[in-house]
């Protein structure tokens, strides 16, 4: 009798950036501008969550460790590639310890970077299965679209905005990729009755993820000016919809909680992953606050 073991998520990440990478600079000459401005990207990872998530998903629902990979490293592309493009268009100047692309190239590079991971994405995607391959492509351009309008909405955020605008944004730049890494695992599983759940759940941790991040950056974002950082504005407005929370640390507790509920109700435990992230960073909203 043969058992069969779960692979290691952790293997199957490393894989998972190997192939990214590959994928990324097949068609590069060794050398080139933009060759090396991939390379350097890919010399720092960040924390992969969205890869994780992806991966923990797909083999929940019973995909192949290849397909799984591939799925995993087409969402963590796209992350890799509105990292690029955010700090170019924020001109922020560091990115994971050290110079951003635009930076350290050339605004150009990073536009052309930032183009080249996206192309990637889709080239990843399709590969993970064909017979799925309009249906994937079709939750993958819509998941972008979705991005690219809250990073458009950050873009134009004015001083004065509000509460709820800042979710706004919040929901549509940071969600949709988390969504995506449920969204796909089961589009190839065929289980497509889950997928208004995965969008609600991976929006709902955006939300509440955006927000433990801008308690921990409410003094760096104070000083620079932030008009997005949620803590800040809880801190002098009144205009929320969730007026019975108290201060952001309600307010984060209220959508990790949404997002943890809607993990749970995914099939065959595949937003299992997604619910630990979400008690694992209340379990830290609630020390700080102790």
């Amino acid at each position: 009798m043969t058992i069969k073991t779960r692979p290691n998520i952790r293997d199957l990440l490393q894989t998972s950036r190997a192939l990214a990478e590959k994928t990324a600079l097949t068609e590069l000459s060794s050398g080139s501008a933009l060759h090396d401005a991939i390379r350097y990207h890919y010399q720092t990872s960040g924390s992969e969550a969205r890869a994780a998530l992806c991966l923990s998903a797909s083999i929940a629902l019973g995909l192949t460790p290849d397909a799984a990979i591939r799925l995993a490293a087409s969402v963590e592309t796209l992350h890799n590639a509105s990292l690029i493009q955010d700090d170019l268009q924020d001109r922020d100047e560091i990115r994971r310890g050290k110079a951003a692309i635009w930076k350290k190239f050339s605004p150009d590079i990073a536009i052309n970077a930032t183009d080249l991971l996206i192309a990637s994405a889709f080239e990843l995607v399709v590969s993970a299965g064909s017979d799925s391959a309009h249906r994937l492509v079709t939750t993958m351009n819509r998941a972008i679209a979705r991005t690219l309008q809250g990073q458009t909405k950050d873009l134009n955020a004015v001083r004065d905005l509000g509460v709820d605008q800042a979710i706004a944004v919040a929901k549509e730049k940071s969600g949709p990729l988390f969504s995506l890494s449920l969204e796909l695992p089961l589009v190839l599983a065929g289980h497509f009755y889950f997928l208004r759940t995965a969008r609600e759940a991976g929006a709902a941790f955006g939300i509440g993820y955006q927000i433990f991040d801008d308690i921990n950056d409410a003094a760096r974002d104070r000083e620079s000016g932030n008009p997005s950082n949620l803590a800040l504005l809880l801190g002098s407005s009144g205009d929320t919809t969730l007026s019975s929370l108290e201060g952001a640390e309600g307010l984060a507790h209220h959508y990790l909680q949404e997002a943890a509920s809607g993990a749970t109700a995914l099939p065959n435990g595949c937003g299992a992953l997604l619910a630990d992230k979400c008690a694992e960073l209340l379990s830290e909203l609630d020390r700080e606050a102790a």
